[in-house]
């Protein structure tokens, strides 16, 4: 594998994707010195555009994030950024959307080119099938190891333990989903907030039965709280709220 996998260093930060944009900037890790690997907002073959009626909807003991995945397509994410990532003082990882297999396996072709491109953490939608999810592992692989972005809802599975072959280095743990009526309608997002962070912790205890490293941190509102994930398993602290709310 082309990475050395340096990131997967016990106690150490990453961000989540979608917490901090496609960079590094000098502002972002002077203020996160702790992070370890850099995560880039979402990415797909093909641009897409923003959920319609995107929104951030509290309820008692978090929020509901609503807002799709925007991003301009690969090959305007590249042309923008490559010289960035390349000069990177961190190692970055590339958050790879659920898509055709076709375009997950160009996507990962491209990055094998781009130096200091670390690992790719592919994003499992919560929409497929256990066939489709296992084609599109299958399809990721190649020189860069993989991160299994998963969905909370998909940890409890049984047929997970078949889908994590040797390619995959790591689970990072994601925000569980929910509906709320907002404005005389349902809408459906991703929840997070303190309510959350019990959650979280279920899934990290339910995961280290398949010795493979964990990554979590939705609902970590305060730094306090990330000695609590380490003490039930997880290997680092992927940071979500606590990301967003003190972000420069």
């Amino acid at each position: 594998m082309k990475s050395d996998l340096d990131f997967l260093t016990s106690g150490k930060w990453m961000n989540a994707a979608g917490t901090a944009g496609f960079f590094p900037s000098r502002g972002f890790l002077n203020h996160f010195p702790e992070i370890a690997l850099f995560i880039t907002n979402p990415i797909s073959y093909h641009p897409r555009s923003p959920a319609t009626q995107r929104n951030i909807i509290p309820f008692q003991g978090g929020f509901m994030v609503h807002s799709g995945h925007p991003n301009p397509g690969l090959k305007k994410v590249i042309h923008q950024f490559r010289e960035t990532w390349e000069n990177a003082i961190l190692p970055v990882c590339m958050n790879v959307l659920s898509d055709e297999p076709y375009h997950i396996e160009k996507i990962v072709r491209s990055l094998e080119s781009i130096e200091n491109i670390a690992a790719i953490e592919l994003a499992i939608d919560n929409s497929l099938k256990v066939s489709d999810i296992k084609t599109n592992i299958q399809a990721a692989m190649g020189e860069l190891p993989i991160i299994l972005s998963l969905p909370f809802e998909y940890v409890f599975q049984e047929w997970l333990g078949q889908t994590l072959i040797p390619e995959i280095v790591a689970i990072s743990i994601q925000a569980p989903r929910g509906v709320l009526k907002h404005n005389e309608q349902y809408i459906h997002g991703r929840l997070y907030g303190r309510s959350i962070f019990s959650l979280t912790l279920h899934a990290i205890q339910h995961l280290t039965s398949f010795e493979i490293p964990i990554y979590a941190g939705v609902g970590v509102l305060h730094e306090s709280q990330i000695s609590s994930l380490l003490e039930k398993g997880a290997h680092n602290f992927q940071g979500h709220e606590i990301i967003w709310r003190n972000n420069p």
